[in-house]
């Protein structure tokens, strides 16, 4: 049963979750969890969880509506990250090519690497899922899910990849996988939109929002002189879901982005709004290897960004569905059955985790997109003359 419900939907109270998380930190090889949210004039809070021994990201970050919900949040970034480098199952069947199998789904629908060289010919490593559906077992390859990185003996193609979409924790299995199918979800939206041109889009007013954490969060960002833009993303799963581009002078050859996909459109947008606060922390903290250095140019000749077009009020029947679940069991069945019909396939599930203190999931969902990884390109703006 949910009991829990500011800026996002919880079956156990941010306290419990905390106090049951703080102990294992160890156990996963977080030495700290630092609050970096003083590095920025925004006052979002946002925490960063540090993995030295870490095989992928060494360092995670989390945000949320209070101080403890964004180190719960950097703190379960980071669990989630080690399962998926340390926990997936060894090979039950290897070098087996999909075509062998029988698979329910179409095995080209899962991602890939640019320009890979996956034929359903192509020997894989299988490992078994759980549909999220009925519980049925399937199938489904090793490397989709794994997310370490290993020394192989001989060469290796480009064909399917693993990342953090899909990937995520609860405080339960059925949490964790409410989680994983919103974040899908969010992906495939903001990858459509990517190709929307700026003039195009729909544009939300951010004066209007009168939800009183999301407006509590733009009253804080605009009271620090930011400039924020509220975009909604249509999701052809009927879920509401949002994009944040936000930018501030003190910084201004950055603009960054945010984007949330949840039920709730307030939660859409409080997570959309939080990720965008989240990752200017990132530059300003150099938190990632992989920041373009045009990021940190000086501000001199970038001009404040403008909506191309007019912003709409704040209207949350006009986002998609609202329908409210008293568990998050319920919710995954019905999201799921909602990305089903849509795709013709059932989404699937390797539980990585499930114990008392918390579960972690990976959710695959053949047919959805996910193009727009760590940005959502809009390409008017703010640019040196």
């Amino acid at each position: 049963m949910k009991v829990f419900f500011s800026g996002t939907h919880r079956e156990r109270s941010p306290q419990d979750t905390l106090a049951a998380i703080t102990p294992l930190l160890p156990e996963f090889g977080i030495t700290r969890l630092a609050d970096v949210t003083g590095l920025d004039v925004l006052g979002v809070p946002v925490v960063m969880s540090v993995r030295p021994l870490a095989r992928t990201l060494s360092v995670s970050q989390g945000k949320g509506a209070t101080l403890d919900l964004a180190r719960i949040s950097a703190a379960m970034e980071a669990i989630e990250l080690d399962h998926a480098e340390r926990a997936v199952p060894a090979a039950e069947l290897a070098g087996v090519p999909a075509g062998q199998l029988g698979l329910p789904y179409p095995v080209l629908a899962l991602e890939q690497h640019a320009g890979s060289l996956l034929t359903g010919r192509t020997p894989l490593d299988w490992i078994t899922a759980r549909t999220i559906g009925d519980g049925s077992n399937v199938l489904v390859p090793r490397q989709a899910v794994f997310m370490g990185r290993d020394l192989r003996d001989g060469w290796r193609s480009y064909t399917l990849t693993a990342s953090s979409n899909g990937l995520a924790s609860g405080n339960n299995v059925s949490e964790a996988t409410v989680h994983a199918l919103y974040e899908v979800i969010e992906r495939d939206a903001t990858s459509a939109l990517g190709i929307v041109p700026v003039r195009e889009r729909h544009y939300v007013d951010p004066a209007t929002v009168n939800e009183p954490y999301c407006a509590g969060l733009i009253d804080r960002i605009r009271s620090a002189g930011a400039w924020l833009e509220i975009v909604h993303t249509p999701s052809r799963f009927g879920v509401p879901a949002f994009a944040c581009y936000l930018w501030h002078e003190d910084a201004a050859a950055a603009m960054v982005v945010g984007s949330g996909a949840h039920g709730d459109p307030a939660v859409a947008l409080s997570r959309a709004i939080t990720e965008a606060a989240q990752s200017r922390l990132t530059f300003i903290a150099g938190t990632r290897d992989d920041i373009v250095a045009a990021t940190y140019l000086p501000p001199d000749g970038f001009a404040r960004p403008t909506t191309p077009v007019a912003a709409r009020p704040w209207d949350p029947a006009a986002y998609g569905t609202t329908a409210a679940y008293d568990t998050c069991a319920e919710e995954a069945a019905a999201l799921a059955a909602a990305v089903a019909t849509h795709t013709g396939h059932e989404p699937m599930a390797v539980d990585l985790a499930d114990r008392a203190e918390f579960a972690v999931v990976k959710v695959m969902c053949p047919g959805l997109t996910y193009a727009a990884r760590h940005e959502i390109p809009r390409h008017e703006e703010a640019s040196a003359p």
